[in-house]
C-alpha cells in the first residue's frame, strides 16, 4: 500500500499543478472519477497501461513521473527570519512577506512597519487585487481616491487597490499593521 500511496500523491500533486478537477482528468482520459480518486488515495493499484493514460492527460510520461523527485510539502511555518523584505524603499517603511515565491498562492500577506512620518508617497498608486488590513498599533493614515481615514490599534480596512491610495504614519511612535492582498499583486 505504501507504492500505492505514494503514487497517488504523485499523481494528485501533478493533476493539481495542471489545475485540473477529478471530473476533468475522467472526461480526458476516459477513466471513471471513483476509481482515479481511490488511486489518488493510495486504495487502488493503477495498471501500467491506465497509469500511461493518466499521465498522458498530464501531459507527461512514465518515466520523467518516476524519475522526478516528489515536491515537497507546502511550508506551513515561517518564522520571523524566513519574511522577505519586499518595501524596496529604504524611507521608514518595511514590508515583510510571509511565503515569498510560494507557488500558487492566492493571496500575498504582509508584516508592515511605519516609522514616524512614513508614507508610501505623496502620489496615490494602485494595483490589481482587493487589500484588507488591521493595525495593531501606532495611528495610520489610509487615504482611498478622496477619502481619508485614521486608524488605530484594532481598526481595520478593505477595499478594492484598483481605487488610488496611500498609507502614512502620522503619530511620533511606529505603526504596526498586517495585510493581504489577493490576488498578490503588490
Amino acid at each position: 500500500m505504501a507504492d500505492e500511496l505514494k503514487i497517488g500523491r504523485r499523481l494528485k500533486a501533478l493533476r493539481e499543478k495542471k489545475k485540473l478537477s477529478l471530473r476533468a482528468l475522467a472526461r480526458e482520459t476516459g477513466i471513471a472519477v471513483s476509481f482515479l480518486s481511490s488511486v489518488e488515495s493510495g486504495q487502488n493499484n493503477v495498471s501500467v497501461a491506465k497509469l500511461k493514460t493518466i499521465l498522458d492527460a498530464l501531459d507527461t510520461n512514465l518515466g520523467a513521473f518516476f524519475s522526478q523527485a516528489p515536491e515537497p510539502p507546502a511550508r506551513i511555518v515561517y518564522r520571523r527570519e524566513d519574511l522577505t523584505e519586499i518595501s524596496g524603499q529604504g524611507n521608514g517603511i518595511s514590508f515583510l512577506e510571509i511565503a515569498a515565491g510560494r507557488p500558487g498562492r492566492a493571496l500575498q500577506m504582509l508584516v508592515e512597519r511605519y516609522k514616524p512620518g512614513a508614507d508610501t508617497g505623496r502620489e496615490l498608486y494602485r494595483h490589481d487585487a482587493e487589500e484588507a488590513g488591521v493595525v495593531l498599533k501606532g495611528k495610520l493614515e489610509l487615504t482611498v481616491e478622496d477619502e481619508v481615514f485614521v486608524l488605530g490599534p484594532g481598526d481595520a480596512y478593505y477595499f478594492d487597490s484598483r481605487r488610488p491610495h496611500r498609507f502614512r504614519n502620522l503619530g511620533k511612535t511606529d505603526v504596526a499593521s498586517i495585510s493581504v492582498n489577493t490576488p498578490p499583486s503588490f
